[in-house]
């Protein structure tokens, strides 16, 4: 039985990292932020949704950021060229 739940647990972090993995980089102009429901909308028409709202925080429309992302679920938004701040 304790094997089975090693390799369970296992199998789960290594699926978690898989996931990690498979994350996509975007970088654009905000045009639309909104933090009550976790959307960002960028100049290309792309929105994505995070799940945690409060990521946005401090996003404004008009600044550039990078958006990690699997299709259109954020899983983090930054600042893509932070040497220039």
């Amino acid at each position: 039985m304790r094997n089975l739940i090693l390799a369970a647990a296992s199998v789960a972090f290594l699926a978690s990292g898989a996931a990690a993995i498979a994350a996509e980089e975007t970088e654009g102009t905000v045009t639309n932020v909104n933090v009550s429901t976790g959307t960002l909308t960028l100049q290309d028409g792309h929105t994505y949704k995070f799940a945690n709202g409060n990521q946005l925080l401090g996003v404004l429309p008009g600044q550039v950021v990078g958006v990690s992302h699997q299709g259109n679920t954020g899983i983090a938004a930054f600042n893509p060229h932070p040497t220039d701040d």
